[in-house]
Protein backbone atom coordinates (compact mmCIF):
# COMPACT_ATOMS: atom_id res chain seq x y z
CA UNK A 1 0.00 0.00 0.00
CA UNK A 2 1.38 3.41 -0.95
CA UNK A 3 1.83 6.26 1.56
CA UNK A 4 -1.44 7.95 0.55
CA UNK A 5 -3.36 4.70 1.06
CA UNK A 6 -1.81 4.13 4.49
CA UNK A 7 -2.77 7.65 5.55
CA UNK A 8 -6.36 7.10 4.38
CA UNK A 9 -6.63 3.76 6.21
CA UNK A 10 -5.24 5.30 9.41
CA UNK A 11 -7.79 8.11 9.13
CA UNK A 12 -10.62 5.58 8.84
CA UNK A 13 -9.36 3.76 11.94
CA UNK A 14 -9.42 6.99 13.97
CA UNK A 15 -12.91 7.89 12.76
CA UNK A 16 -14.21 4.42 13.64
CA UNK A 17 -12.61 4.65 17.08
CA UNK A 18 -14.27 8.00 17.80
CA UNK A 19 -17.68 6.77 16.59
CA UNK A 20 -17.39 3.63 18.74
CA UNK A 21 -16.64 5.66 21.87
CA UNK A 22 -19.54 8.01 21.18
CA UNK A 23 -21.84 5.02 20.62
CA UNK A 24 -20.79 3.37 23.89
CA UNK A 25 -21.33 6.60 25.74
CA UNK A 26 -24.87 6.98 24.36
CA UNK A 27 -25.83 3.39 25.10
CA UNK A 28 -24.35 3.11 28.59
CA UNK A 29 -26.46 4.90 31.22
CA UNK A 30 -23.49 5.29 33.54
CA UNK A 31 -21.93 7.63 30.99
CA UNK A 32 -24.96 9.91 30.75
CA UNK A 33 -24.07 13.48 31.64
CA UNK A 34 -25.48 14.51 35.00
CA UNK A 35 -24.89 17.27 37.48
CA UNK A 36 -22.53 15.77 40.02
CA UNK A 37 -22.71 16.86 43.64
CA UNK A 38 -20.13 14.68 45.45
CA UNK A 39 -16.63 15.78 44.55
CA UNK A 40 -13.00 15.02 45.12
CA UNK A 41 -11.41 18.02 46.80
CA UNK A 42 -8.87 19.57 44.45
CA UNK A 43 -5.26 18.98 45.44
CA UNK A 44 -4.65 22.73 45.49
CA UNK A 45 -7.21 23.07 48.30
CA UNK A 46 -6.42 19.76 49.95
CA UNK A 47 -2.74 20.58 50.42
CA UNK A 48 -3.65 23.32 52.93
CA UNK A 49 -4.84 20.69 55.40
CA UNK A 50 -4.97 17.11 54.15
CA UNK A 51 -6.55 15.75 57.33
CA UNK A 52 -9.52 18.14 57.13
CA UNK A 53 -10.90 16.27 54.10
CA UNK A 54 -10.01 12.69 55.05
CA UNK A 55 -12.19 10.43 57.26
CA UNK A 56 -10.70 9.24 60.53
CA UNK A 57 -12.73 6.14 61.34
CA UNK A 58 -15.55 5.54 58.86
CA UNK A 59 -15.75 5.46 55.07
CA UNK A 60 -19.00 6.48 53.39
CA UNK A 61 -19.30 6.12 49.63
CA UNK A 62 -16.61 5.01 47.18
CA UNK A 63 -13.83 7.59 47.49
CA UNK A 64 -12.23 6.22 50.67
CA UNK A 65 -13.63 2.70 50.49
CA UNK A 66 -11.16 -0.02 51.42
CA UNK A 67 -8.70 2.14 53.35
CA UNK A 68 -7.02 -0.03 55.96
CA UNK A 69 -7.46 2.33 58.90
CA UNK A 70 -11.25 2.47 58.30
CA UNK A 71 -11.93 -1.27 58.35
CA UNK A 72 -12.99 -1.46 62.01
CA UNK A 73 -16.29 0.26 61.19
CA UNK A 74 -17.09 -2.14 58.36
CA UNK A 75 -18.00 -4.84 60.88
CA UNK A 76 -20.22 -2.37 62.74
CA UNK A 77 -22.02 -1.61 59.46
CA UNK A 78 -22.80 -5.35 59.13
CA UNK A 79 -23.97 -5.42 62.72
CA UNK A 80 -26.33 -2.47 62.16
CA UNK A 81 -27.68 -4.04 58.97
CA UNK A 82 -28.24 -7.41 60.65
CA UNK A 83 -30.18 -5.75 63.49
CA UNK A 84 -32.30 -3.77 61.04
CA UNK A 85 -33.13 -6.77 58.85
CA UNK A 86 -34.23 -8.69 61.94
CA UNK A 87 -36.43 -5.80 63.05
CA UNK A 88 -38.06 -5.12 59.65
CA UNK A 89 -38.25 -8.61 58.10
CA UNK A 90 -42.04 -8.76 58.46
CA UNK A 91 -42.45 -5.51 56.49
CA UNK A 92 -39.55 -5.45 54.03
CA UNK A 93 -37.12 -8.13 52.89
CA UNK A 94 -33.46 -7.77 51.97
CA UNK A 95 -34.41 -8.48 48.35
CA UNK A 96 -36.79 -5.51 48.33
CA UNK A 97 -34.11 -3.16 49.65
CA UNK A 98 -31.67 -4.37 46.99
CA UNK A 99 -34.25 -4.06 44.22
CA UNK A 100 -35.02 -0.48 45.24
CA UNK A 101 -31.33 0.42 45.13
CA UNK A 102 -30.93 -1.16 41.69
CA UNK A 103 -33.45 1.35 40.37
CA UNK A 104 -31.42 4.20 41.89
CA UNK A 105 -28.00 2.95 40.80
CA UNK A 106 -27.56 5.05 37.66
CA UNK A 107 -28.75 8.19 39.40
CA UNK A 108 -26.50 7.53 42.39
CA UNK A 109 -23.43 6.90 40.23
CA UNK A 110 -24.11 10.16 38.40
CA UNK A 111 -23.86 12.07 41.69
CA UNK A 112 -20.11 11.43 41.85
CA UNK A 113 -17.79 13.73 39.95
CA UNK A 114 -15.65 10.87 38.62
CA UNK A 115 -16.46 7.36 37.34
CA UNK A 116 -16.86 4.78 40.10
CA UNK A 117 -14.94 1.62 39.27
CA UNK A 118 -17.19 -0.79 41.13
CA UNK A 119 -19.38 -3.51 39.66
CA UNK A 120 -23.13 -3.11 39.98
CA UNK A 121 -23.24 -5.60 42.86
CA UNK A 122 -20.38 -3.90 44.68
CA UNK A 123 -21.91 -0.47 44.26
CA UNK A 124 -25.36 -1.53 45.49
CA UNK A 125 -23.84 -3.40 48.45
CA UNK A 126 -21.88 -0.29 49.39
CA UNK A 127 -25.01 1.89 49.20
CA UNK A 128 -26.94 -0.60 51.33
CA UNK A 129 -24.29 -0.93 54.05
CA UNK A 130 -23.40 2.76 54.21
CA UNK A 131 -26.97 3.97 53.89
CA UNK A 132 -28.36 1.82 56.69
CA UNK A 133 -25.32 2.57 58.85
CA UNK A 134 -26.16 6.29 58.72
CA UNK A 135 -29.91 5.77 59.17
CA UNK A 136 -29.53 3.42 62.12
CA UNK A 137 -27.00 5.80 63.65
CA UNK A 138 -29.58 8.60 63.49
CA UNK A 139 -32.29 6.36 64.92
CA UNK A 140 -30.17 5.17 67.84
CA UNK A 141 -29.09 8.72 68.62
CA UNK A 142 -32.66 10.02 68.63
CA UNK A 143 -34.51 7.07 70.18
CA UNK A 144 -32.10 4.74 71.96
CA UNK A 145 -34.91 3.21 74.04
CA UNK A 146 -36.46 1.46 71.06
CA UNK A 147 -33.53 1.29 68.63
CA UNK A 148 -31.32 -0.55 71.06
CA UNK A 149 -27.61 0.19 71.38
CA UNK A 150 -25.62 -3.05 71.69
CA UNK A 151 -23.09 -3.46 74.48
CA UNK A 152 -20.25 -3.82 71.98
CA UNK A 153 -21.17 -0.73 69.94
CA UNK A 154 -17.93 1.07 69.03
CA UNK A 155 -19.58 4.48 68.75
CA UNK A 156 -22.07 5.20 71.49
CA UNK A 157 -19.90 4.07 74.38
CA UNK A 158 -17.03 6.34 73.35
CA UNK A 159 -17.52 10.11 73.37
CA UNK A 160 -14.42 10.64 71.25
CA UNK A 161 -15.59 8.19 68.56
CA UNK A 162 -19.08 9.73 68.60
CA UNK A 163 -17.59 13.16 67.94
CA UNK A 164 -15.33 11.84 65.18
CA UNK A 165 -18.27 10.08 63.49
CA UNK A 166 -20.12 13.41 63.34
CA UNK A 167 -17.04 14.97 61.82
CA UNK A 168 -16.56 12.16 59.26
CA UNK A 169 -20.17 12.27 58.06
CA UNK A 170 -19.90 15.90 56.92
CA UNK A 171 -16.78 15.49 54.77
CA UNK A 172 -17.39 16.33 51.12
CA UNK A 173 -15.67 13.17 49.86
CA UNK A 174 -17.50 10.99 52.40
CA UNK A 175 -21.08 11.27 51.12
CA UNK A 176 -23.77 9.17 49.49
CA UNK A 177 -26.80 10.68 47.73
CA UNK A 178 -29.60 11.64 50.07
CA UNK A 179 -32.03 10.01 47.63
CA UNK A 180 -30.50 6.66 48.65
CA UNK A 181 -30.91 7.46 52.35
CA UNK A 182 -34.46 8.62 51.79
CA UNK A 183 -35.44 5.45 49.91
CA UNK A 184 -33.93 3.12 52.52
CA UNK A 185 -35.44 5.11 55.37
CA UNK A 186 -38.95 5.01 53.89
CA UNK A 187 -38.75 1.28 53.18
CA UNK A 188 -37.56 0.50 56.72
CA UNK A 189 -39.68 3.06 58.57
CA UNK A 190 -41.48 1.95 61.71
CA UNK A 191 -44.77 3.91 61.88
CA UNK A 192 -44.83 3.71 65.68
CA UNK A 193 -41.25 4.60 66.54
CA UNK A 194 -39.92 6.69 63.65
CA UNK A 195 -41.55 9.86 64.93
CA UNK A 196 -39.40 12.21 62.88
CA UNK A 197 -38.67 12.30 59.14
CA UNK A 198 -35.13 11.56 58.00
CA UNK A 199 -34.18 15.23 57.54
CA UNK A 200 -35.21 16.15 61.08
CA UNK A 201 -33.34 13.21 62.57
CA UNK A 202 -30.23 14.20 60.63
CA UNK A 203 -30.40 17.77 61.91
CA UNK A 204 -30.92 16.49 65.45
CA UNK A 205 -27.82 14.30 65.07
CA UNK A 206 -25.74 17.26 63.83
CA UNK A 207 -27.04 19.73 66.42
CA UNK A 208 -23.55 19.92 67.94
CA UNK A 209 -22.34 21.52 64.70
CA UNK A 210 -25.40 23.69 64.09
CA UNK A 211 -27.39 24.28 67.31
CA UNK A 212 -31.16 24.51 66.87
CA UNK A 213 -30.87 23.65 63.16
CA UNK A 214 -33.80 21.24 63.45
CA UNK A 215 -36.07 24.04 64.63
CA UNK A 216 -34.85 26.53 62.03
CA UNK A 217 -35.39 24.19 59.10
CA UNK A 218 -38.35 25.43 57.01
CA UNK A 219 -41.55 23.62 57.93
CA UNK A 220 -43.41 21.91 55.10
CA UNK A 221 -46.59 23.79 54.26
CA UNK A 222 -49.24 23.56 51.57
CA UNK A 223 -48.21 25.00 48.21
CA UNK A 224 -44.59 25.35 49.37
CA UNK A 225 -41.97 23.64 47.25
CA UNK A 226 -40.18 20.90 49.16
CA UNK A 227 -36.43 21.48 49.28
CA UNK A 228 -34.44 18.67 47.68
CA UNK A 229 -30.95 18.12 49.09
CA UNK A 230 -28.03 16.34 47.45
CA UNK A 231 -26.42 14.81 50.54
CA UNK A 232 -25.90 15.47 54.26
CA UNK A 233 -23.29 18.21 53.78
CA UNK A 234 -25.61 19.93 51.32
CA UNK A 235 -28.41 19.74 53.92
CA UNK A 236 -26.24 21.45 56.55
CA UNK A 237 -25.10 24.09 54.07
CA UNK A 238 -28.75 24.84 53.29
CA UNK A 239 -29.61 25.02 56.99
CA UNK A 240 -26.89 27.60 57.61
CA UNK A 241 -28.15 29.96 54.94
CA UNK A 242 -31.88 29.13 54.99
CA UNK A 243 -32.72 32.09 57.23
CA UNK A 244 -31.20 34.41 54.63
CA UNK A 245 -33.34 33.13 51.79
CA UNK A 246 -36.29 35.27 52.84
CA UNK A 247 -34.12 38.40 52.70
CA UNK A 248 -33.59 40.28 49.47
CA UNK A 249 -30.22 39.23 48.14
CA UNK A 250 -27.59 41.99 48.16
CA UNK A 251 -25.54 42.87 45.14
CA UNK A 252 -22.97 40.08 44.87
CA UNK A 253 -19.73 41.42 43.50
CA UNK A 254 -16.03 40.93 43.90
CA UNK A 255 -14.80 41.49 47.44
CA UNK A 256 -14.57 45.15 48.38
CA UNK A 257 -11.79 46.81 50.32
CA UNK A 258 -11.18 44.66 53.38
CA UNK A 259 -12.47 45.76 56.75
CA UNK A 260 -10.20 47.01 59.51
CA UNK A 261 -9.78 44.46 62.28
CA UNK A 262 -11.75 44.44 65.53
CA UNK A 263 -9.13 46.44 67.45
CA UNK A 264 -9.02 49.17 64.79
CA UNK A 265 -12.79 49.36 64.54
CA UNK A 266 -13.08 49.74 68.30
CA UNK A 267 -10.78 52.77 68.11
CA UNK A 268 -13.31 54.38 65.77
CA UNK A 269 -16.24 53.76 68.05
CA UNK A 270 -17.63 50.67 66.32
CA UNK A 271 -19.28 48.36 68.85
CA UNK A 272 -19.57 44.58 68.69
CA UNK A 273 -22.57 42.75 70.05
CA UNK A 274 -23.54 39.09 70.24
CA UNK A 275 -26.77 38.47 68.34
CA UNK A 276 -29.72 37.32 70.45
CA UNK A 277 -29.64 33.55 70.98
CA UNK A 278 -31.21 31.47 68.17
CA UNK A 279 -31.92 34.64 66.18
CA UNK A 280 -31.15 33.77 62.58
CA UNK A 281 -28.28 31.62 61.37
CA UNK A 282 -24.56 31.58 62.09
CA UNK A 283 -23.80 33.77 59.09
CA UNK A 284 -26.57 36.32 59.71
CA UNK A 285 -24.19 39.17 60.62
CA UNK A 286 -25.79 42.62 60.77
CA UNK A 287 -24.64 46.24 61.03
CA UNK A 288 -26.64 49.23 62.18
CA UNK A 289 -25.48 52.69 63.25
CA UNK A 290 -22.03 51.75 64.49
CA UNK A 291 -22.96 48.36 65.94
CA UNK A 292 -21.97 45.00 64.38
CA UNK A 293 -24.11 42.09 65.58
CA UNK A 294 -22.51 38.66 65.18
CA UNK A 295 -24.10 35.30 66.12
CA UNK A 296 -22.17 33.23 68.62
CA UNK A 297 -19.66 30.77 67.16
CA UNK A 298 -18.40 27.82 69.17
CA UNK A 299 -14.90 26.91 67.95
CA UNK A 300 -13.95 23.30 68.72
CA UNK A 301 -11.68 20.58 67.38
CA UNK A 302 -13.78 19.93 64.26
CA UNK A 303 -14.76 23.51 63.37
CA UNK A 304 -11.94 23.86 60.85
CA UNK A 305 -12.75 20.57 59.12
CA UNK A 306 -16.45 21.45 58.92
CA UNK A 307 -15.81 24.92 57.50
CA UNK A 308 -13.22 23.68 55.02
CA UNK A 309 -15.57 21.06 53.61
CA UNK A 310 -18.45 23.52 53.34
CA UNK A 311 -16.17 25.94 51.50
CA UNK A 312 -14.82 23.21 49.23
CA UNK A 313 -18.40 22.25 48.38
CA UNK A 314 -19.16 25.88 47.51
CA UNK A 315 -16.21 25.83 45.10
CA UNK A 316 -17.87 23.10 43.03
CA UNK A 317 -21.58 23.53 43.67
CA UNK A 318 -23.52 24.67 40.62
CA UNK A 319 -25.43 27.85 41.42
CA UNK A 320 -25.99 29.05 44.96
CA UNK A 321 -24.16 31.68 46.94
CA UNK A 322 -20.80 31.16 48.72
CA UNK A 323 -22.20 32.09 52.13
CA UNK A 324 -19.65 30.16 54.19
CA UNK A 325 -16.72 31.41 52.12
CA UNK A 326 -18.02 34.96 52.59
CA UNK A 327 -18.41 34.37 56.33
CA UNK A 328 -14.86 33.01 56.65
CA UNK A 329 -13.52 35.96 54.62
CA UNK A 330 -15.32 38.49 56.81
CA UNK A 331 -14.05 36.85 60.01
CA UNK A 332 -10.54 36.86 58.55
CA UNK A 333 -10.89 40.62 58.02
CA UNK A 334 -12.02 41.16 61.62
CA UNK A 335 -9.50 38.84 63.29
CA UNK A 336 -6.01 40.12 62.69
CA UNK A 337 -4.42 39.29 66.03
CA UNK A 338 -4.87 37.32 69.23
CA UNK A 339 -6.22 40.51 70.83
CA UNK A 340 -9.08 40.52 68.33
CA UNK A 341 -9.94 36.94 69.27
CA UNK A 342 -9.75 37.78 72.99
CA UNK A 343 -12.17 40.68 72.60
CA UNK A 344 -14.68 38.60 70.64
CA UNK A 345 -14.35 35.85 73.23
CA UNK A 346 -14.89 38.27 76.12
CA UNK A 347 -17.94 39.63 74.26
CA UNK A 348 -19.45 36.13 74.02
CA UNK A 349 -19.27 36.15 70.22
CA UNK A 350 -16.66 33.38 70.16
CA UNK A 351 -16.70 30.41 72.51
CA UNK A 352 -13.18 29.04 72.39
CA UNK A 353 -13.08 25.33 73.19
CA UNK A 354 -9.60 25.01 71.75
CA UNK A 355 -8.13 26.58 74.87
CA UNK A 356 -5.77 28.90 73.02
CA UNK A 357 -6.73 32.13 71.25
CA UNK A 358 -3.74 31.69 68.94
CA UNK A 359 -5.41 28.60 67.49
CA UNK A 360 -8.57 30.54 66.66
CA UNK A 361 -6.51 33.31 65.09
CA UNK A 362 -4.60 30.76 63.01
CA UNK A 363 -7.82 29.03 61.95
CA UNK A 364 -9.37 32.13 60.40
CA UNK A 365 -6.05 33.33 58.97
CA UNK A 366 -5.69 30.16 56.90
CA UNK A 367 -9.25 29.10 56.04
CA UNK A 368 -9.46 31.07 52.80
CA UNK A 369 -6.03 30.16 51.45
CA UNK A 370 -6.32 28.68 47.93
CA UNK A 371 -10.08 29.35 47.96
CA UNK A 372 -11.32 31.44 45.07
CA UNK A 373 -14.61 33.29 45.06
CA UNK A 374 -16.00 35.94 42.72
CA UNK A 375 -18.95 36.75 45.00
CA UNK A 376 -19.00 38.22 48.49
CA UNK A 377 -22.18 38.29 50.52
CA UNK A 378 -21.22 41.07 52.94
CA UNK A 379 -20.41 43.86 50.47
CA UNK A 380 -23.11 46.19 51.69
CA UNK A 381 -22.17 45.63 55.33
CA UNK A 382 -18.49 46.32 54.61
CA UNK A 383 -19.32 49.51 52.71
CA UNK A 384 -21.31 50.88 55.65
CA UNK A 385 -18.73 49.91 58.27
CA UNK A 386 -15.87 51.44 56.25
CA UNK A 387 -17.87 54.63 55.79
CA UNK A 388 -18.38 54.87 59.56
CA UNK A 389 -14.74 54.01 60.27
CA UNK A 390 -13.35 56.75 58.02
CA UNK A 391 -15.24 59.60 59.74
CA UNK A 392 -12.84 61.34 62.11
CA UNK A 393 -15.58 62.50 64.45
CA UNK A 394 -16.24 58.89 65.44
CA UNK A 395 -12.54 58.31 66.18
CA UNK A 396 -12.39 61.47 68.34
CA UNK A 397 -15.47 60.49 70.29
CA UNK A 398 -14.13 56.97 70.82
CA UNK A 399 -10.76 58.33 72.02
CA UNK A 400 -12.45 60.70 74.46
CA UNK A 401 -14.62 57.93 75.83
CA UNK A 402 -11.74 55.43 76.05
CA UNK A 403 -9.11 57.72 77.55
CA UNK A 404 -11.18 59.95 79.79
CA UNK A 405 -14.56 58.37 80.42
CA UNK A 406 -13.91 54.69 80.98
CA UNK A 407 -14.37 54.83 84.77
CA UNK A 408 -16.39 56.92 87.26
CA UNK A 409 -13.20 58.42 88.75
CA UNK A 410 -11.94 59.58 85.38
CA UNK A 411 -15.33 61.09 84.59
CA UNK A 412 -15.28 62.96 87.91
CA UNK A 413 -11.73 64.14 87.18
CA UNK A 414 -12.69 65.39 83.71
CA UNK A 415 -15.80 67.16 84.99
CA UNK A 416 -13.79 68.69 87.83
CA UNK A 417 -11.08 69.87 85.43
CA UNK A 418 -13.67 71.43 83.12
CA UNK A 419 -15.39 73.10 86.06
CA UNK A 420 -12.09 74.50 87.38
CA UNK A 421 -11.19 75.74 83.92
CA UNK A 422 -14.59 77.41 83.63
CA UNK A 423 -14.30 79.03 87.10
CA UNK A 424 -10.75 80.19 86.34
CA UNK A 425 -11.87 81.78 83.10
CA UNK A 426 -14.89 83.33 84.80
CA UNK A 427 -12.70 84.76 87.59
CA UNK A 428 -10.25 86.17 85.08
CA UNK A 429 -13.06 87.94 83.24
CA UNK A 430 -14.40 89.55 86.40
CA UNK A 431 -10.91 90.55 87.52
CA UNK A 432 -10.13 92.32 84.25
CA UNK A 433 -13.53 94.04 83.80
CA UNK A 434 -12.79 96.93 86.27
CA UNK A 435 -9.56 97.72 84.39
CA UNK A 436 -11.48 98.05 81.17
CA UNK A 437 -13.99 100.37 82.92
CA UNK A 438 -11.18 102.60 84.30
CA UNK A 439 -9.54 103.01 80.92
CA UNK A 440 -12.91 103.67 79.37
Amino acid sequence: MDEEGETHAHSIDINDSIRTKLSVRRSNPSFVVSISCIYRVHKRIRKMNEDAYTPDIVSIGPYHRGMENLQAMEDLKLQYLQTLLGRTRERTSLEEYVEALKKLEDEARGCYSEPIKLSSNEFIEMMLFDGFFIIELFRKYFNSQYFRIDDNDLIFYSKSRSAIIVRDLVLLENQIPISVLDKLFNLSMDPKHDSLPLIKMALYFFSGLIPQAMHKYPQKKDNIEVVVHNHLLDLLAYTLDSSLRVVKMPDLRTKVESLPCVTELLCSGVKFKKSPIYNGSLIDIKYNEGVIEIPQLCVHDFTESFFRNLMAYEQYRFGGTPYITSYATLMDYLINSVDDVAFLRDSGIIVNQLGDDNKVFSLFSNLCNEISSTDFYYNELCDKVNEYYKRRIHRWKATLKRDYCDSPWKIISVVTAILLLFLTAWGTIFTTLPLFNVHA
